[in-house]
C-alpha cells in the first residue's frame, strides 16, 4: 500500500532536481554537526518550501553527519483531533526524490494496543508529513521511516508517546532519530510572532514541557504540533544530559515581505 504524494507541485516542487538545487543553494555554508554530538530528535517546520524549506533543510543539514538507519516523524493532524496518536500503516511513502519505505518493527512497537485504526485519509492527506519526506529522502536516502500522528494534543498522550519513543530508541541497537513536524505562532505581525515564538524557544532550551504547556493555555506562544514539540522534550528529560542547539528561525514575512500576518519557523535540535 503506497501513500501517494499529493502535496507535490503546490507545498514543494513536483520534480526532483528542482528539490535538490534548492536543498544544495539552503545548505552552501550548513555547518556539520560535532563528531562527539549524538543526536536526539529535531524540531523541523511543515510549510511550503518557498517560506520554510531553508529552515528545515539547514536543520536536517545539522544531523546528516550521523548514521541513521531509521527516522520516526512525530506531526499533527489538520485533519481532527479525536484521537490520541495514529501510526501511519502505509508501507511506502512516494516522494519526488524516490520512495520511502515504513520501518515495520517500529510501527508494531509504537501502535497504540487495542485504538480502533485511524481512516486512512487522515494519513493520506496530511502535509505536515509529507512535507518532510522528500527532505529526508535527501538526507538519509537509506533509512526506514515511522510516520506518528498526533490528534488530541495534551500533556497526558505526549507523555506516554515520550516514554514509548524513549524506550523503542534507547533499547534499540540501531540508529534512530526523531523528527517533531511543527510550525509556530499562526497569523500575528511580525513584532508579536517573534517575541512569541521567543517564549517557545526559551522553553524548548530549557527542556521545559511543563513550561511550553503553560505559555500554550496562557495564550503566550504557539504551535500547531505543541504535543510533538512536548513529546520529544518528555524524552529528552529521561537521558542523562540532553541539550538544546537552535539551528534556525524564521518567519513567513521575511520571505513575502508581509508583515502583517506571519507564520513562524524553527529548526532546533536536541542531542547529547
Amino acid at each position: 500500500m503506497i501513500r501517494k504524494a499529493l502535496h507535490a507541485g503546490t507545498f514543494y516542487p513536483r520534480f526532483g532536481n528542482q528539490i535538490q538545487d534548492s536543498i544544495a543553494k539552503w545548505t552552501k555554508d550548513a555547518m556539520p554537526s560535532a563528531a562527539n554530538e549524538h543526536s536526539l530528535g529535531i524540531i523541523l517546520p511543515h510549510a511550503g518550501y518557498v517560506y520554510s524549506g531553508a529552515c528545515a533543510a539547514l536543520g536536517l543539514a545539522s544531523v546528516a553527519g550521523e548514521r541513521w538507519d531509521s527516522i520516526i516523524i512525530v506531526h499533527p493532524s489538520h485533519q481532527g483531533i479525536h484521537f490520541d496518536f495514529s501510526v501511519s500503516p502505509f508501507n511506502e511513502y512516494e516522494s519526488p526524490l524516490g520512495n520511502l519505505m515504513l520501518d515495520k518493527e517500529l510501527y508494531r512497537i509504537l501502535s497504540p494496543a487495542g485504538e480502533k485504526e485511524l481512516e486512512l485519509d487522515y494519513h493520506r492527506l496530511e502535509h505536515s508529513l509529507e512535507i518532510q519526506l522528500p527532505l529526508i529522502k535527501h538526507f538519509f536516502p537509506n533509512a526506514t521511516i515511522c510516520p506518528v500522528m498526533l490528534g488530541n494534543q495534551i500533556p497526558s498522550v505526549a507523555q506516554r508517546l515520550g516514554a514509548l519513543l524513549y524506550d523503542a530508541v534507547y533499547k534499540s541497537a540501531r540508529r534512530i532519530l526523531i523528527v517533531v513536524s511543527s510550525d509556530l505562532s499562526h497569523y500575528h505581525d511580525s513584532d508579536t510572532a517573534e517575541k512569541m515564538d521567543a517564549q517557545l524557544i526559551r522553553y524548548v532550551t530549557e527542556l521545559n514541557p511543563e513550561g511550553l504547556w503553560r505559555g500554550h493555555d496562557l495564550g503566550k506562544l504557539e504551535a500547531c504540533g505543541i504535543g510533538g514539540i512536548a513529546t520529544l522534550l518528555y524524552m529528552a528529560s529521561q537521558y542523562r544530559s540532553p541539550k538544546v542547539r537552535v539551528i534556525d528561525y524564521t518567519h513567513s514575512g521575511k520571505v513575502s515581505g508581509m508583515n502583517n500576518q506571519v507564520v513562524g519557523y524553527l529548526a532546533a535540535k536536541i542531542f547529547e
